[in-house]
């Protein structure tokens, strides 16, 4: 966290590029970002035609039916967002004041300021197995799925066992990373909200394009507070596109899945502490894990930090030319350190 103009506490996430150019030199085109865990490799988009330019986006064009058949669920329980950032926003606001949420510690920032923001109490927890052993005492839960940074993964027991268990049944899943392997969810019931993203799996952060499932009068619920034309244009049309080419799909899993284990190599052949490891990212404790950050930056190699738990998160060069620069830098950081 970092305290910015006005005494407003602003939340730091990866990809802060221009930021760090500003404070090492050089020119963004010339970094390495593996600071955000989103695939380096995005869909493969062609022309946009004249026509998404000029007219309005609109809510029969197709999308809620091919999201519903790439997330299995059906027209009425899925809603277009724009960035899943936006329900973890607004999800907290449906509900009154005063619930206590309980979530890992050392997930995504967003969750407990957005809970918190809405007047609820969140409570963290170090553990999977402590926060379910304690579920009872709550009555929401935020669970991501799988965790980012440390991959933490929740079993169907867990999973069904902590719908059971809250005083109130409340559960968000945020599974933005779940694209790549088949992640242990829960079937849409009364106060499930599962959240999706297009830009972890398929590249495509910059759209702004997001999915919330969830039953019929919670995606009812939930539109009422959507502004018209929420997502825009480009971002449907783009959406529906790589939603639907199964075939890019699959050759996307297999990269994510083979340049994972080859990040997950080279960073073990440098001595460094693997504690996560993902499709999408590998993350290293070190105690020196700032000093390392500061070192790969001198280098113009962009990480991202985690100081409460000395971490550091890695995630997937795209080209051999990014390789070879991330190895040479490993292979001088290990000397130094």
């Amino acid at each position: 966290m970092a305290r910015c103009a006005g005494g407003i506490m602003a939340i730091t996430h990866g990809g802060q590029l221009h930021t760090a150019c500003m404070q090492y030199g050089g020119q963004p085109q010339n970094w390495l970002d593996l600071s955000t865990g989103i695939a380096p490799w995005s869909y493969p988009l062609p022309s946009v035609p004249e026509r998404v330019w000029q007219r309005l986006p609109e809510n029969d064009d197709g999308l809620v039916m091919t999201a519903s058949h790439y997330y299995q669920v059906e027209p009425t329980q899925v809603l277009p967002i724009a960035g899943s950032q936006w329900a973890i926003e607004q999800i907290p606001r449906l509900y009154p004041a005063g619930l206590r949420v309980a979530m890992l510690i050392n997930g995504y920032a967003e969750h407990p300021h957005a809970w918190r923001m809405a007047g609820h109490e969140v409570i963290t927890f170090d553990s999977l197995t402590t926060l379910c052993a304690e579920a009872k005492n709550h009555d929401a839960v935020v669970i991501i799925q799988p965790h980012n940074p440390l991959g933490v993964l929740a079993t169907d027991t867990q999973l069904i066992q902590l719908k059971a268990d809250l005083r109130q049944g409340i559960m968000v899943l945020d599974e933005a990373f779940a694209d790549t392997q088949s992640v242990p969810s829960l079937a849409l019931d009364k106060d499930i909200w599962r959240l999706r993203s297009i830009g972890k799996f398929f590249g495509l952060a910059g759209i702004r394009l997001g999915f919330v499932c969830a039953m019929p009068a919670q995606i009812q619920q939930l539109t009422a507070y959507q502004s018209p034309w929420a997502v825009n244009h480009l971002a449907r049309w783009a959406g529906q596109l790589a939603l639907a080419d199964t075939a890019w799909q699959t050759q996307q899993k297999q990269k994510l899945t083979e340049q994972s284990e080859r990040l997950h190599r080279l960073l073990s052949r440098h001595v460094l502490n693997i504690i996560a490891y993902s499709d999408y990212f590998v993350t290293v404790c070190h105690v020196n894990a700032k000093v390392i950050v500061a070192s790969a930056a001198s280098h113009h190699i962009l990480l991202r930090h985690f100081p409460a738990f000395d971490g550091i998160r890695f995630g997937l060069p795209k080209t051999e030319g990014d390789w070879f620069k991330l190895e040479r830098w490993l292979s001088e950081m290990v000397c130094q350190h």
